[in-house]
Parts: C-alpha cells; structure tokens; sequence
C-alpha cells in the first residue's frame, strides 16, 4: 500500500492552493463553511453542520449560501453588487422572537452578514470570501421553516450620495430664489488650462443677490401697525431705507424719508428713525401699493459669491468674468475682494468702470439678475491634485466612508504607473466640477473606466483595481483548468455582444460653462475587424468628461477599439472546489476539450465568481483571450484581428 498521506487537511493549519490542487488529485477534501449574522439581538453562529471553531459553535442551521461577486459590465456605468442569498433554518419557531411581532423584533436592514471558509475546526485556516449587509428591498423574507436573507457587498455602503449640500435660505438668506436648491459643486483639479475658447469655465454663485443693496431694486411691502411685511426681504438690522407708493402711506409714515430697519425676521421687519431706535406703529388709512428700497445715495454692497463646497489650492483673482447677454468682461482684479481661506469664496466691488456694455463701451458695473460669473480654480488639494485614480480614491474616502487601509496598495500602484505612454495614468490630467448629488461608487467605476480600470472588493474584502491594460495581463499563469475541473454540462460559451465594436469616437473635456463636452477625437476604426465583418460597422459614442488632454483621450480610445474589435468570447463554467482561492481579475489557462470546444493553454480573465451551494461549485465567468495576442501570447490563429498589437486608424 502507498504511504502517502492523502488527507493532509487533517494535519494542515492553512488552506490554500498546493492543499487544495493535492486534495483534488485525491478526490477529498475538508472544506466547511461557517457563518456569521448579525441580527437585532446579537449574533448568529450557524453553519451546514455542528462544529467549534477556536472556542465558538456553530450550529446547523444553513447550506452553504449561494454568493455571487462581480468587478461588473466593461464600459458600463451601471454598479452592480456582489451578492449573497442564504436560508436560515427556523423550523422550530427558535427565531420568532426576533421576527415581525416577536418581543425583540428590531429590524433586519443593514444588519452585517459574514461567510468563511476553511478546514473543519482549524480557526487558522479559515478565510473570509463574502462580507456584506442585509438590503432594504428584498433583503429579508420568510417562510414557515426558515428565513431567508439576502445581503449586498460593501459597495452598498461605499455608494453614498455626494455631493449632498444644497444652496438653502438657512445657509444663504440673500440668495435668489434662482439659485435655492442647487447642489454646491465638488472640484478637483486644474480648471485655468485647456478651457479654449471660453475664458473661464467654473461658475461662481452669488448669494446675496435678493439683497436690496446689492440688486437696488424695489419690493413691495405690506404694512400693518408696526409690521412690515415683505417674502424674503433679505434686509439686515440697521439698514437704511425709504419707502414708496402708488397711494398713500399710514400716519406717521413718508415718502423720501430715512428708515432704519429693526428686528429683521425672514419675511417681515419693523422702522425706526434711527439706528436702534424706537420701533414705529403705523396706523390709519392706507391707499394702493407700497414698496422700500434702499435710501437715495446708500452705497451699493459687494456681491458675494460661492465656487464649490470644497476648499480649493488655487483661485486666480485676475480670471473672474461676468457675462451677461453673451458678452463677457473681465472683472479687474482690483474690484475682486474678500477672498476667503479656502479660495471658494469671494466678493466683487460694484460701481467701476469695467464692464462692457456690448458695444466695446466701458460702463460702470451694477449687478443684473442674470449676470453670470465664471472664475478659474485648482480644486481640493489631495497631494496628487489632477490623477484621475487619487481623485477617486479620495471621493471614496470623504464621502464613502473608508480609510486608507480598506484600499489595495495597487491603488498606489496604478496612481504612479509611468510607463508605457497609453497607459501612463501618473501623467493624465483629470479634473471634476460635480454639481448633482450622485452615487459615490458609480462615479469613481466611471472615473476609472476612462483610463481602463475597474474596481471591485477582493477575497481579502480590500478595495481593489482590476486592470485592463494589455501589459498587465498575466500571460504566464500557472492555474491549468483543465477537463476534470469543469463540472459536466456546465461549460457555456457566448460573445459579449454589448461591447462588440470596431469603430469609435471619444466626447472629451466637460466644461460647465457649457454644461457638455466640448470636444471630440477623430474616429479610430479597425479596418481589419470592419473587413472581417464583411463591411459592417459597428460604432460607439465614448464619453471622457473628466480627461482633457486630447492626446491621452486618443491613446484610451485606440486601446478600447483594439479590445472590443476583437469579439470578445466568454465562458461561463462551473468548476470544482479546486478554484475555491480564485478571485476577480485573475488569469487562469484553459486547456479544455469538451464536444466541440477546444482550448490549449488559452489564458482568460475571471470577471465574475461565485460559489453555488449544490456540491461547494464554484461558478465563474471567464474573458478568453483565445483571440487576443498580448505579451508574449500569441495564439496564431487565423482571423486575429486585434490585440495588444492591433492596427486602429484614424478616420478621415
């Protein structure tokens, strides 16, 4: 008889691939699952069979949890979650207490629901592969013997809505009413470069427009006794005022008199006839319509104006223009004041010589409700102000709650890539000027989609990038699925139709000035895949509103082409628990023969796992690459269109 040991999962204190890839030659394993559920009156230790793991029983209460996890659709800005859907017995009433009606019922939502997997009893071997929250729709149902949950990743949590601040009359009381409500924009980046042909690109609000000082204009006032009734009058205590009418005013008031404004409220204030004087009651008849303006000769107050919710590095005092009609003028510098420290705040004189009144004539500037002002920013300081990968670390970090060591350090790894020129992120310029309150996470997929990133959450439950550069690719992986991996029946191949094209323009540059992008590249094509497909044409509209150097959007652009024009095939298979160590963005070499599918040594990229509870199966969807030369993969089969080497042109 041999002497080998051929159940070393006895005797191990870790799982990984050498003990699995042995256990599998032998047709035996050990792998056990357990589970953790928060629920609302502490913790749930369940499991698919009764067990102590490192002082802690697990009971069986469950099968192993169908788990679902994605990096998502390529070129998608739709975020899709990784899931997990699991039944918990409760055939003997165990858990009523805590359901609808039980004397501890405290709600499911957002409870945490963890799942590990490892050898047995041996705690050290046990490693995390899905940690998440139960969802607030369909999150939580029952039966009559078991309740069933299903829980979200932690991109439920990260996706946050940003940002969230609105222009209100509790923040900004002299607002118009035009601007109530909008969402105070986030900028990062450089916004002096690159805004040809407008002046300046970023608009700056202005919050005291309502203000009579500031408009100079009249408003209708009601008066009773001794008050004044006017809707958001945005006067302050002291001003200066007089009255007007149409009619007559109540005893004792006047026209052409000097009032001074007394215990402002939001919609209505009181007269003296001097600076905190007594207050005056009004009384006896009263005729037609009334208005106050400010006192003949007051001075004009300074407009002020708000640029972002963030503090910025940079404001340039001398790039602040006014357009009003279609016609721009450049505010002189010496009329911009009052810049607050975190350079999102300013004001401007009123009453110079400056602003053109359309004809090339110098006028004295006194603000109009529909001036515009545009100024030019460097946005929030992030250490790494214009990359596009700092950049979205950052948004998740502020407004979605992680910290630093939720993150991979690929993230580091892709901020400072260099080399080579298409995919140089460290030199790419990006910026952002957000105005919509919008899902943290589906922002960041779309910022890295533009220089061929994903972003997804990895075995180790880090924040990881997946790649999509021809050089990262791993060519020389050692995983070998071979025939005996693939559960029987369950290999299905098919094209990503969705991302199927061979010719494609970018949209690039997003100014808000003109609320687009305002530029656009060449069409690039692949003549070769055009050709292939016997002259159809498949064209796609590609959008980079964050990059704005027309040479990198190019050199995306082209890399996309040379990936989508190849036809992309994909394989959905069930494998054995061999593949349980798998993860989202790794290379696995298939050399498979089954009927009419025939694979040697084809690489291919894992974009989706999963792991099906029938027989501890793990379900993934497979990129191959089976026509996709890179590196030093060169499959040398004939129709190869595309690939890292593929020939795109520029459209003529």
């Amino acid at each position: 008889m041999s002497s080998s040991n051929r159940r070393p999962y006895l005797t191990s204190n870790v799982l990984d691939q050498a003990l699995l890839d042995f256990c599998h030659d032998n047709l035996e394993c050990k792998i056990e699952m357990v589970c953790e559920i928060e629920s609302p009156t502490g913790t749930i230790y369940a499991s698919d069979r009764n067990k102590y793991v490192d002082g802690t029983f697990y009971e069986a209460l469950l099968v192993f949890p169908t788990i679902g996890r994605t990096v998502g659709e390529w070129l998608s800005n739709d975020l899709q979650f990784s899931t997990l859907t699991l039944e918990l017995s409760n055939v003997d009433g165990r858990f009523n207490n805590i359901l609808q009606s039980g004397n501890n019922y405290g709600g499911w939502v957002n409870k945490q629901v963890v799942v590990k997997v490892g050898l047995a009893e041996k705690a050290g071997t046990y490693t995390t592969i899905f940690k998440g929250t139960i969802t607030p729709v369909g999150g939580f149902q029952r039966s009559i013997n078991s309740i069933i949950i299903v829980a979200r990743d932690n991109y439920d949590r990260i996706n946050a809505k940003f940002p969230n601040t609105a222009i209100t009359y509790d923040s900004f009381p002299k607002c118009e009413q035009k601007n109530l409500g909008k969402i105070i924009p986030l900028i990062y980046g450089d916004w002096t470069v690159e805004l040809e042909p407008f002046y300046a690109a970023i608009p700056a609000y202005c919050t005291n427009g309502s203000d009579p000082f500031v408009a100079y204009k009249e408003k209708e006032v009601t008066i009773s006794g001794s008050t004044l009734s006017c809707v958001a009058h945005a006067l302050d205590e002291g001003g200066k005022i007089e009255l007007v009418t149409t009619g007559s005013l109540p005893s004792p008031l006047a026209i052409s008199t000097a009032y001074y404004v007394r215990n402002p409220l939001l919609d209505s204030f009181e007269i003296s006839l001097s600076p905190g004087g007594a207050v005056i009651t009004s009384s006896g008849a009263q005729t037609g319509t009334h208005q106050f303006k400010p006192f003949t000769g007051e001075p004009r107050k300074n407009l002020s104006f708000l640029i972002s919710e963030n503090a910025n590095y940079f404001f340039d005092t001398s790039k602040v223009y006014v357009r009003r009609s279609e016609v721009y003028s450049l505010v002189p510098s010496a009329e911009v004041t009052n810049v607050n420290g975190n350079k999102n705040i300013f004001e401007v004189k009123q009453g110079a010589l400056w602003m053109n009144d359309g004809a090339g004539v110098l006028i004295a500037y006194a603000f109009d409700s529909g001036d515009e002002f545009f100024v030019q920013v460097r946005g929030k300081n992030i250490g790494y102000d214009n990359n596009i990968v700092w950049q979205a670390h950052d948004i998740i970090i502020t407004y979605g709650g992680l910290i630093y060591g939720d993150f991979d350090l690929n993230w580091e790894t892709y901020r400072d890539k260099a080399t080579p020129a298409q995919s140089s992120i460290s030199t790419f310029k990006s910026r952002i000027w957000l105005n919509e309150s919008t899902p943290a996470m589906t922002y960041v997929l779309s910022l890295l989609e533009q220089v061929r990133l994903e972003a997804f959450i990895d075995r180790d439950l880090k924040l990881k990038l997946n790649s999509l550069h021809f050089e990262d690719w791993d060519e020389l992986t050692t995983y070998n699925v071979k025939n005996w991996d693939v559960v029987e029946g369950s290999l299905r191949a098919r094209i990503d139709e969705k991302n199927n094209f061979n010719r494609a323009q970018a949209a690039f540059n997003f100014l808000p000035i003109v609320n687009e992008n305002s530029r656009a590249t060449s069409i690039m094509r692949n003549d070769d895949a055009i050709t292939q497909m016997a002259g159809l044409k498949i064209s796609k509209k590609i959008v980079f509103p964050n990059l704005y150097q027309s040479n990198v959007v190019a050199s995306q652009l082209i890399e996309i082409v040379r990936l989508a024009s190849g036809t992309i095939e994909i394989f959905d298979i069930n494998l054995t628990w061999r593949a349980m160590l798998l993860d989202i963005g790794n290379f696995v070499k298939l050399n498979v023969s089954i009927g009419s599918v025939i694979l040697n040594d084809v690489p291919g990229m894992i974009r989706d796992i999963g792991y099906d509870p029938d027989g501890l199966k793990i379900v993934i969807k497979i990129w191959s690459f089976q026509m996709f030369p890179f590196k030093t993969w060169n499959p040398g089969y004939f129709g190869i269109v595309s690939g890292q080497n593929g020939t795109i042109t520029q459209e003529i």
